[in-house]
């Protein structure tokens, strides 16, 4: 199939993917990639075998925004170019400089705020740089400052969120063992064939069986040079030597790369997203079976095929295991999925963390439901001054999250009320109250935590001849959130990591009401109220040190909502039900963002959680029941409606005396 061809399939394909995977929040609405041939979409061609039927990383991450990721020489937004170096001294033809520039070119010089980029090379300019060991260093430290400078190009002309995953160790890739067997000569070609023969075949369940399968290959190889096992043994063991040696020089100039780039990209202080795929894949390599995996060594296509023109059906491809590589250097299909994966958690999360910040406000209107069915009781059953009134009080909180993948679970939250007022005067009532609250939080299947909270508030009730009244309340709360865990997908891997952190809760509500007399025993007239909370969530660090494990900043919210209403009340019967409905409208930016990175970088980005919908209703009834002269108790059950980010259900039951 010519590479048109192939590249149009592989459009196709992304296309049909956008609708069968689950689409995140859509925090950026573009993606444009600039890189090699882990990122070539087309331009020079697809480096996975079967690249026709199957979607690069890069694609994949384009389809959970919405987007369809082309090669640019198709008018698209990837301008990988396979065989790409950062600079034009190291190659004229195929650099990120001039991918860079042509794009700024097309783009008036202007990046979109709202976009996320990729920028990802190294790769060649390690391998170029092997070449020439007197220089190897100076070289590799040349490309990672142009790398970063590119870097700093694009967070110049206004790109949002900037990708730059660091390089893959090419110590452990199969093209160490070609480079060293390059060096037999004429009996080079048939000492690979031999090789790959037996390292293609071989499952490698861990780094031992990894290394001694390398050995076998090289003996393997040996035997194509001479019949004479002591001739054969002791150049077998040569060529493992010099694999040795070789991998450990370059894996040492990846690294290098790695750390210079690194260093570079944290003195720009921009909204950098650093996906650690050297760590990752030496995690793969280590453990493969866990990510569906059996040989880590050794690779699909023939010997001598590039995985650009590699397909399963020409001679020589193997299925006989499942493989971390294509061809000497590339990764395969499943590798490219579980790359996009990795990346995909890590630009999630700090908007999964962002429902921290939002849990508390079940604490505070767990506690103003009971308070505010004690209130309710005491305006029926007037109290004189000097008296003191107790109660205490049960409400329940159930929510089903309906928004996008980061927030598709559930939660519910049990909160414990006791407080204690004293009447000031006939219509003046002041007290204090504590308040626990217990949460499960589920927001989706990816993420979940607990919170304990402990509430102290203040509050009082100025009830207007026998009519109007207003409370308020002033509230202050310490939170923990415990047992959080984030879920990371990886392939058919899940891992999990688990982190703590401790917050703060200040905030005060007024409400007023007016009721207008029905007779002797029903009333009915407005309410309205308003509520502000503070709260803040420190920032913490997850427990692991994987190449999955994060650190997240502190983060705060600000949460003001006003509320219309009208109520209708009975009085003076064995049972006194009530009714409201409540029209919700929050004020204000009620956003919370906080930053985020991996432990194992030092860089960090941003992201934002928005609050949804502003507007809807709370439908509530209720009743109270005299319990004796003194004595009374109360429920109440509220739903909410019109929102399309989730549906709550409240509940509470509660008992006060007066005394």
């Amino acid at each position: 199939m010519n590479q048109p061809n192939r590249a149009l399939t592989a459009v196709a394909l992304v296309s049909l993917t956008s609708f069968c995977l689950p689409i995140t929040a859509r925090a950026w609405d573009s993606l444009t990639v600039f890189g090699d041939s882990l990122s070539d979409g087309g331009n020079v061609g697809r480096y996975t075998w079967d690249g026709a039927q199957h979607p690069l990383y890069d694609e994949i991450l384009a389809a959970h925004l919405g987007q369809n990721l082309q090669a640019s020489s198709q008018g698209g937004s990837n301008y990988a170019q396979g065989g790409g170096v950062t600079l034009p001294q190291i190659d004229p033809d195929l650099n990120t400089q001039d991918q860079l520039a042509a794009w700024l070119q097309s783009n008036g010089g202007r990046a979109d705020s709202n976009g996320l980029y990729i920028h990802w090379v190294g790769a060649n300019d390690i391998a170029a740089a092997v070449t020439n060991p007197l220089t190897a260093r100076e070289s590799i430290r040349t490309s990672a400052t142009a790398a970063v400078s590119q870097v700093k190009t694009l967070l110049d002309a206004g790109a949002g969120t900037v990708i730059v995953p660091n390089v893959p160790q090419l110590g452990s890739t199969p093209f160490m063992v070609q480079a060293v067997l390059s060096v037999l000569g004429p009996a080079a070609q048939s000492a690979l064939v031999a090789a790959f023969a037996s390292l293609d075949t071989t499952a490698t369940p861990d780094l031992a069986t990894r290394q001694q399968a390398v050995q076998q290959a090289f003996d393997q190889a040996a035997g194509q040079i001479s019949s004479i096992p002591a001739v054969r043994e002791a150049l077998a063991q040569q060529l493992f030597s010099a694999w040795q040696v070789l991998s450990e020089q370059v894996t040492a100039l990846s690294e290098g790369y790695n750390q210079q780039e690194e260093a570079g990209l944290v003195a720009l202080n921009g909204n950098i997203v650093r996906a650690d795929i050297a760590g990752l894949f030496n995690e793969v390599i280590a453990d493969p079976q866990r990510y569906g995996l059996s040989n880590t060594i050794g690779m699909a296509c023939p010997v001598g095929t590039s995985a650009a023109e590699c397909t399963s059906s020409m001679p020589g491809f193997t299925t006989a295991q499942a493989y971390l590589f294509a061809d000497r250097l590339h990764p395969s299909p499943a590798v490219h999925a579980m790359i996009a994966d990795y990346i995909q958690s890590i630009l999630d999360a700090p908007a999964q963390v962002g429902a921290l910040a939002r849990a508390p406000l079940m604490l505070s209107r767990g506690m103003q439901t009971t308070l505010e069915g004690h209130l309710q009781q005491q305006r029926q059953q007037p109290g004189r001054a000097g008296q003191v009134s107790v109660f205490g009080g049960y409400a329940g909180q159930h929510v089903d999250y309906q928004g996008d993948s980061l927030y598709n679970g559930d939660a519910t939250s049990a909160n414990l009320t006791l407080g204690v007022g004293y009447q000031l005067t006939d219509n003046w009532q002041a007290g204090v109250l504590f308040a626990n609250s217990d949460q499960r939080q589920t927001p989706s299947s990816r993420y979940d935590y607990k919170l304990r909270g402990n509430l102290l508030a203040l509050y009082s009730q100025l009830t207007l001849g026998d009519q109007g009244w207003i409370n308020t309340d002033l509230h202050y709360a310490d939170l923990d959130f415990d047992s959080i865990e984030r879920k990371i997908t990886i392939g058919p891997a899940t891992r999990v990591e688990q982190g703590s952190t401790s917050g703060k809760l200040l905030g005060l509500k007024v409400q007023t009401g007016w009721d207008i007399p029905l007779g002797t025993h029903l009333s009915t007239g407005p309410v309205a109220s308003y509520a502000l909370d503070y709260v803040r969530v420190g920032g913490y660090s997850e427990n692991g040190d994987s190449s999955t494990s994060m650190r997240f900043s502190d983060q705060t919210l600000h949460s003001q909502i006003g509320v219309l209403g009208w109520r209708i009340d009975t009085k003076q019967w064995p049972v006194n039900p009530w009714a409201q409905v409540s029209y919700n409208h929050q004020f204000g930016d009620s956003d919370n963002s906080l930053r985020g990175g991996l432990k194992s970088t030092q860089t960090s980005f941003a992201r934002t959680v928005t609050a949804g919908d502003k507007n809807w209703l709370d439908m509530s009834v209720g009743a109270s029941v005299p319990l004796g002269q003194t004595v009374n108790a109360f429920a109440g059950v509220s739903a909410v409606g019109g929102n399309s980010e989730y549906h709550q259900v409240s509940w509470n039951v509660g008992i006060n005396a007066l005394f």
